[in-house]
């Protein structure tokens, strides 16, 4: 028998030191979800086709649902082989729609031959997978809708933000970590290598205060700090991976990206304006139909007397 164990742990609560005094804030204030002792009970989730939710169907919706073809077969093929397991130690039918997951047809709490109601409380619910009730139990709950298969994946927003529980999987968590900062080691790596102008130009394309005037150290700091943060929390870029944008604004060709710069420049001077519809203008003249097309027209060689008018004007502004 396996020795692993499984892990389901509350979300802790954001605590607001200048928010009211609410419970909900106390228990905060204290790490707590909820009261001492107190609990949610779950029960295996019923599809709108009847099925039900085991952890144990290759066939599931949940799994379809799944865009990585190998996370997908590898979940197929986990599934499938624990629900094999599962059928021969219990000599019972753990198909999607077997009696077996039927609550209401449990004749006491601790029938055998109907799944049961599992409370999860405060902190972390362990589950040992030595025991092959356990082992069941944490299969079906694991994919619960109402529990965040990560903690990951409650902080990118695909569970609602009123989500309570997500499932720890220590392996996974390690080699999500292990992703992220290399590819932020990589990232700063790149930073390094790079001139003060392309520093200066990568990092007004990422929504950060740099002039032509701003020292190379303290652009350089502001990249590095921006890069170790993982994600935006304020501003146009609010929520999305610092890294993802850095590799996307250094992964552009030079020329495009100092048209880019350009643009970014000329609508924070007040050179072009912005409409909410995403369009170009300067006055009262449509330029482009948004800033991807202005720098496809600045990057056609036809349009380069447009290009250099717009860097003049630029430096005029700056003067000024």
């Amino acid at each position: 028998m396996s020795n692993k164990i499984g892990k389901i742990s509350a979300i802790k609560p954001h605590f607001n030191p200048n928010g009211a005094q609410t419970m909900e804030n106390v228990l905060a204030s204290r790490g707590w979800t909820r009261l001492p002792g107190t609990g949610v009970f779950k029960s295996p989730y019923k599809e709108l086709d009847n099925k039900y939710r085991t952890g144990l169907d290759p066939d599931a919706a949940y799994i379809r649902r799944i865009k990585d073809d190998a996370e997908r077969q590898a979940e197929k093929e986990r599934v499938t082989k624990l629900k094999v397991k599962l059928e021969e130690i219990y000599n019972i039918d753990l198909g999607p729609r077997a009696p077996f997951w039927n609550i209401t047809l449990a004749t006491s709490p601790d029938d055998p031959t109907h799944v049961q109601h599992v409370k999860l409380t405060d902190g972390e619910n362990i589950f040992d997978l030595s025991d092959p009730m356990k082992e069941l139990t944490f299969a079906w709950l694991r994919v619960h809708p109402t529990i965040a298969s990560s903690y990951q994946a409650w902080q990118r927003g695909d569970y609602p933000e009123d989500t309570q529980f997500y499932v720890v999987d220590d392996e996974v968590e390690t080699g999500i970590s292990f992703k992220k900062k290399s590819q932020v080691n990589k990232a700063i790596a790149r930073l390094e290598s790079m001139t003060p102008e392309k520093r200066r130009k990568v990092a007004r394309l990422m929504g950060l205060p740099v002039s032509d005037d701003s020292k190379e150290e303290y652009v350089y700091n502001l990249i590095d700090g921006l890069l170790k943060q993982s994600e935006f929390t304020e501003g146009k870029f609010r929520g999305q991976s610092t890294v993802a944008l850095f590799d996307t604004v250094t992964g552009l060709k030079e020329s495009v990206l100092h048209k880019k710069d350009l643009v970014e420049q000329a609508i924070l001077l007040s050179v072009y304006r912005e409409k909410p519809n995403g369009k170009i203008y300067e006055g009262e003249i449509e330029v482009a139909a948004s800033k991807d097309d202005l720098v496809i027209k600045l990057e056609d060689d036809d349009n380069q007397d447009e290009l250099i008018t717009l860097e003049a004007k630029l430096k005029t502004k700056k003067l000024v």
